[in-house]
């Protein structure tokens, strides 16, 4: 993706959004759904916009992208048994243990897109120190975004995909919608990992891992009782299936919802409106009906589960089970692999450590993956997918649960029908400060 931009370089404009008071931006937040082109045919707010759609530029596109999901540097992982956390990258939003297994989608007039930004290598500790830092957001962007296909993705705007009071504002022409997906397969492993692996010792050394049960079969053994039976887990220590994957679910969702409120942050500071909404059917969008294609993921048909699972985009994201894995011991390997990497490993990809001891003085602390372990995850996750058809059992394991929609906001419509301060003045001035010299484009009367 490119533009007239180069590579590495931002506008002007950038650097008064990144001045932008962080207090104003949280307290001037809004949904603003009305822009360019768009229309309410119905009740109190009728009106039909004079301005004709105008997209997102590539640099506004970028700053929003860097908003939700962007490179920040080494992560801190301060602690008294640090595991393989630090072997992370820091991002602007929060990720349980680290993983940042949301990817963010979005699709335009122009096509639909996936920001890669799980492959960024950090430079130093802090990745954006300078103001000439602050031109990698635009190289990043240019750097990680990769184009899936031509043209506004295919998502009707008709029910059951969208909600009857979303319809007339949705994926409309002119506007970028970002779609946050996240992956709970991998990091169920881990987690899988880190509370079962007693003889690794992560936590459990002294009073067993947990002993995994399935509550929908009579509390029994997830296929994890030899392995209580030789003590690597402690049967006192019962967690159920369940319970074990609402945990992961609910931390990892949680990361789409803080994208899409940072997004909405940087909306404020650049004067674009939008909004973050849940207002459609997930199963529609990724594309597990015949009524569109959506996203045009892969889904496949559970045992006991009425609906198909999102298990990835072929090529782009892709789940830790089958049909990506042969089997779940082989998901498991892939799962787990680079969480017993040395340091100097780490270093030598190009990473940045955030610590000031050696790294043989703080790998001492850091507790090992024993093979008992991993054998043990292995049978509870075959366990799974043999018994429900899917991984995980419970939930999907592809998740999409919040839109972000961003559009050029109509001030006209705000400035008819609200009091002032419906929007805030880079609203007002965006499009002097943002597209100089270009008129904005009317519709014809």
């Amino acid at each position: 993706m490119s533009d007239d931009t180069k590579p590495y370089g931002m506008r002007p404009e950038v650097e008064a959004a990144w001045n932008f008071p962080l207090f104003e931006a949280m307290m001037g937040r809004r949904s603003r759904r009305f822009g360019f082109g768009m229309e309410l045919e119905y009740g109190p707010f009728t009106y039909k916009s004079e301005k004709e759609p105008f997209p997102l530029s590539e640099d506004e596109t970028a700053i929003l992208v860097a908003a939700a999901t962007g490179l920040t540097g080494a992560i801190l992982c301060e602690g008294d048994t640090q595991g393989g956390m630090v072997k992370s990258v820091g991002r602007t939003h929060p990720s349980a243990v680290g993983a940042h297994r949301t990817q963010l989608f979005f699709t335009n007039d122009d096509g639909l897109f996936l920001y890669q930004g799980t492959k960024h290598k950090m430079s130093k500790m802090k990745e954006y120190e300078t103001e000439e830092d602050r031109n990698k957001i635009r190289g990043f962007y240019d750097e990680y975004t990769v184009k899936i296909s031509e043209g506004r993705f295919d998502l009707p705007q008709a029910e059951p995909g969208l909600f009857a009071h979303n319809l007339w504002v949705t994926n409309t022409p002119g506007s970028t919608l970002f779609m946050p997906v996240t992956d709970v397969s991998q990091d169920l492993i881990r987690l899988m990992v880190n509370m079962c692996d007693s003889k690794g010792g992560a936590r459990y050394s002294k009073t067993g891992g947990y002993y995994i049960v399935d509550e929908r079969k009579g509390m029994r053994a997830a296929g994890c009782e030899k392995w209580a039976e030789n003590g690597l887990l402690n049967k006192e220590n019962i967690l159920p299936l369940g319970r074990l994957e609402k945990i992961i679910v609910s931390w990892l969702c949680a990361e789409g919802a803080m994208m899409g409120t940072l997004m909405q942050l940087a909306m404020a500071a650049t004067g674009i409106g939008g909004w973050l909404h849940g207002g459609f059917t997930p199963l529609v969008v990724m594309g597990g009906t015949p009524i569109c294609k959506g996203l045009g993921m892969r889904f496949i048909t559970p045992k006991e589960d009425p609906f198909p699972n999102p298990v990835g985009l072929d090529g782009y994201f892709e789940g830790f089970c089958p049909p990506y894995y042969k089997d779940m011991n082989a998901a498991v390997e892939a799962a787990v692999e680079g969480m017993g990497e040395k340091l100097d490993d780490w270093e030598k990809r190009g990473m940045v450590l955030p610590h000031k001891v050696s790294n043989e003085e703080f790998e001492k602390a850091v507790p090992g993956v024993s093979d008992e372990g991993i054998e043990c995850v292995k049978d509870i996750c075959t366990y799974i997918f043999e018994e429900y058809g899917k991984f995980p059992a419970f939930n999907d394991t592809m998740h999409l649960l919040y839109f972000i929609q961003a559009h050029h906001l109509d001030t006209d419509f705000y400035d008819k029908y609200f009091k002032d301060g419906a929007y805030l003045d880079t609203h007002k001035n965006h499009f002097d400060m943002w597209h100089k010299g270009t008129n904005i484009p009317r519709r014809e009367k």
